[in-house]
């Protein structure tokens, strides 16, 4: 009897175990700090003025794109300026970088200019990598993890109508793989991309703007958090458990707000962890049979 409760009561551990490991909790977003931002980072408009935010994965600044102010500015995850880019257009919408390059979108010349461009950080050469030339206002972008992420084109000087997200890799821009329709009608003023889950954290194109979580696999709407921020003018970024909102004020102030997130990491088993749980299981059971009754 004893030995049947002892196994009985590991097996019990090693469920407990597992559906743990695969738990999910509600996500939860907290506005942590409001930073305001210097002068630079509120340079007038031109017309049409969607501003974006990205995340370098590299260096760990976020990077600011302002429709017309021809530069990608940097700053640390605090807001503090740390740098800028030169940029050699004035209709820029949106930014992204990976370890080599600098990413973004622009309606310079509208359907007679190309949409995105690539920047490399140590050259600082310019190369157009896709053949979109759409009219209008350009896109939201980001780049994880070897990939593209960005909408459709918009159709007119607005944002209301973007409700997917294409997904390509970087070695083959225009070769998409797959495109996400999202659940939303309220357009993308931008978006950040969470690859460890798979989800797309998007900012509504809407003046009082909600933050909403997507499902990448399937465009599910999984959460909406009311933030109300000005999403005309506005970027957002995700980055190591944390969201970013550039609201964008010109002539200033423009502010950084950072929110905490929680209850999105799903915590997986390791591919061991089954492994381990049999071989105690089987250690126990090797060594009760080894020992007189």
């Amino acid at each position: 009897m004893i030995k049947l409760i002892k196994i009985k009561t590991i097996l019990m551990t090693s469920v407990a175990l597992l559906s743990l490991s695969g738990a999910a909790n509600a996500a939860l977003i907290n506005l942590d700090n409001t930073y305001t931002l210097a002068p630079n980072f509120s340079s007038p408009r031109g017309n049409f003025h969607p501003q974006g935010l990205g995340y370098d994965t590299a260096s760990g600044e976020l990077l600011y794109m302002q429709q017309n102010a021809r530069r990608i500015d940097r700053s640390d995850i605090f807001g503090v300026f740390t740098g800028s880019t030169s940029i050699d257009f004035s209709h820029g919408t949106s930014v992204a970088a990976d370890s080599t390059n600098y990413y973004y979108s622009n309606y310079t010349s509208n359907a007679n200019g190309p949409d995105l461009y690539s920047k490399n950080k140590i050259t600082g050469v310019r190369t157009q990598i896709s053949s979109d030339v759409l009219a209008y206002g350009g896109y939201p972008i980001d780049v994880r993890d070897g990939k593209m992420y960005r909408s459709e084109y918009s159709t007119t000087y607005s944002w209301a109508n973007l409700s997917s997200i294409r997904i390509s890799n970087l070695s083959s821009i225009d070769s998409i793989d797959q495109t996400v329709t999202l659940d939303t009608l309220f357009g993308i003023a931008d978006f950040g991309i969470d690859s460890v889950n798979n989800e797309a954290w998007v900012l509504d194109y809407n003046a009082n703007a909600a933050i909403r979580r997507f499902d990448l696999a399937t465009g599910a709407l999984l959460d909406v958090f009311a933030v109300g921020v000005d999403g005309l003018d506005a970027g957002l970024t995700y980055a190591n458990g944390k969201l970013y909102v550039y609201d964008w004020v010109e002539n200033g102030p423009s502010t950084l707000r950072s929110y905490s997130v929680s209850g999105v990491n799903v915590v997986s088993a390791p591919a061991s962890l089954p492994m381990i749980l049999a071989g105690i299981i089987g250690v126990f059971f090797i060594r009760k049979s080894s020992i007189p009754s």
